[in-house]
């Protein structure tokens, strides 16, 4: 019930979809050039996309993703998660310059961590200051609201980001002191 209840909450409440309401310049710009792709200026890798080995909504999540990574030129990436391996691969392919490991401990030295679905890990890893300290940082968290440890930590981490962006399945935590804080709600 508490899945549904906030699935309604969502769709009634969210406004930023096409930067409506954004005083942030950052997040503005974010919105409608990165989430959104309104020029079309980015590409993607063919080969892993024409094998047929994402569905509809993973395909949705990696490009995502990679258009994230790219916008903001990370040089440590740490996915967890499943299908980890196959998004390290398909974020190689996009972004070159970037070092991707699935391994947790070296979330202290990423400035990109995605958590995806059915990630086991030990939410006292995310207590410590020490892993934020490495700023710019950005996460992105799968089923915030389907999950309970996912929710419990997105409730967690969103509390000390600069800003949040609920997506409703998935979660964009932003941890830099130079942008605008805010939370945002939006549908991809």
């Amino acid at each position: 019930m508490g899945y549904l209840k906030e699935r309604l909450k969502h769709a009634i409440r969210f406004r930023h979809k096409r930067g409506y309401g954004v005083h942030s310049p950052f997040m503005f710009n974010l919105i409608l050039n990165v989430i959104r792709d309104r020029e079309k200026q980015f590409s993607y890798p063919v080969e892993l996309e024409q094998a047929n080995i994402l569905n509809r909504q993973e395909r949705k999540v990696f490009r995502l993703l990679a258009r994230l990574i790219r916008h903001l030129h990370v040089h440590r990436i740490v996915c967890l998660g499943l299908n980890s391996s196959l998004l390290a691969s398909y974020l190689s392919m996009v972004y070159q310059e970037a070092d991707i490991s699935d391994v947790p401990d070296r979330l202290a030295d990423a400035d990109f961590v995605y958590i995806g679905r059915r990630t086991l890990m030990n939410i006292n890893l995310f207590n410590d200051e020490d892993w934020i300290k490495n700023e710019p940082k950005c996460v992105v968290i799968a089923d915030i609201y389907k999950d309970a440890g996912h929710a419990c930590l997105w409730r967690l981490l969103s509390e000390r980001a600069t800003v949040s962006v609920d997506m409703m399945w998935y979660g964009l935590l932003f941890f830099d002191t130079k942008i605008q804080k805010g939370k945002y709600r939006l549908i991809i």
